[in-house]
């Protein structure tokens, strides 16, 4: 597959443009990342629980922090790509930077327990992530914060969700779900109708995608996945006559690809999701961050409905932040290469962890 080709692919079945929906080999000279200096003051706790309504068995790492009883606690969400995502939450092509890892080594060092887990499907948790709904995304997440309940280090009364991109979507719906939620906060997440994301691709593959996905929110929940797959197939082909003689190959080339992933209940689930349901009826505490040069997810177009959706719940207590010169993944280089080379070493924003921790604090 050639490369222009795979970035079509990319676009288009991320849908939320959040991940490369392709598996991507590694990037050569992939920078290490950088974590906290010194031994960590946490412990860190492999762990399991149950999400018992859909019989799913969740796995992760607890970490701890030594010396701070009764301390916040915040579970994390991860968003979603091509294959399901471990408890690390690695960025796609540079599995060395672990963004999971990253945020949890931080926030336990400043006192907060943190629980990351394995995606249905990834590591040690059972079930399937594209197999299964919105919905039932969140019930994992309600399952997670339930757990951390149980645990005697956690103040019951400060737990909070943290999710990434896609989990815009499934964090809001938890948190409106579960009374034990008391805060959520978001990182370059969605809060907007897929095609809406979708109009920032060029022209041909905006033509196709927004056409697929139309009919794929308009299907009928019973059909068979063949009918549906055959359905955006249609609806792809037929929005063919709208794309130039210069990205026709590209776009074509693409169809299989994205008709396959489109056509999982994940994704049909998502079709049927108003992001701006759950967010409506949230009032919790909200802290909303977003890099000012992610290009998968833009922070206008989708801190924009953030505002007013929760303006619209009567919320009175939400912040949202842009911060400058951040992608989608919040990684700053902190040693550079020879000139014309990648970045060597790499760190989470600290700006984003230290808006994090202050912010948790507070509450």
């Amino acid at each position: 597959m050639n490369r222009h080709v795979a970035l079509c692919i990319a676009f288009a079945t991320g849908l939320s443009l959040e991940v490369l929906a392709v598996p991507q080999p590694p990037i050569r000279d992939s920078p290490r990342p950088r974590y906290g200096a010194g031994p960590p003051p946490y412990a860190a706790i492999e762990i399991t629980f149950q999400n018992v309504a859909d019989n799913v068995q969740m796995a992760g790492t607890l970490t701890v922090p030594r010396g701070t009883p009764n301390a916040p606690a915040v579970l994390l969400s991860q968003g979603l790509g091509f294959e399901p995502f471990d408890r690390d939450y690695g960025v796609p092509g540079a599995p060395a930077l672990k963004s999971f890892t990253a945020i949890a080594d931080a926030l336990s060092r400043n006192g907060i327990v943190v629980l990351r887990v394995d995606d249905r499907g990834a590591g040690g948790s059972s079930g399937q992530k594209q197999l299964s709904s919105v919905q039932q995304l969140a019930g994992d997440l309600v399952a997670g914060v339930a757990f951390l309940e149980t645990r005697p280090e956690v103040d019951a009364k400060r737990i909070g969700i943290i999710g990434h991109s896609f989990a815009g979507l499934t964090v809001p719906m938890a948190a409106v779900r579960s009374n034990d939620v008391a805060f959520v906060i978001t990182l370059a997440a969605l809060f907007t109708d897929a095609r809406v994301n979708l109009e920032r691709l060029p022209p041909g593959l905006r033509a196709v995608t927004t056409a697929t996905w139309t009919t794929l929110a308009q299907s009928s929940p019973t059909l068979s996945p063949p009918e549906l797959e055959g359905r955006l197939r249609d609806a792809f082909s037929s929005a063919m006559a709208n794309v130039s003689n210069q990205e026709r190959a590209s776009v074509q080339a693409a169809m299989a690809t994205i008709v396959t992933q489109w056509a999982t209940p994940l994704r049909r689930s998502q079709a049927l999701t108003d992001p701006g349901e759950a967010l409506r009826a949230l009032t919790k505490p909200f802290l909303a961050i977003h890099g000012a040069r992610d290009r998968e997810l833009d922070p206008a177009t989708n801190l924009g409905p953030l505002v007013r959706f929760l303006g619209e719940a009567g919320n009175a207590d939400f912040t949202v932040a842009t911060i400058p010169d951040l992608d989608h993944w919040m990684w700053v280089c902190t040693q550079r290469s020879e000139p014309g080379k990648p970045c060597a070493e790499m760190q989470f924003s600290p700006r984003v962890l230290d808006l994090i921790t202050n912010w948790i604090q507070k509450h």
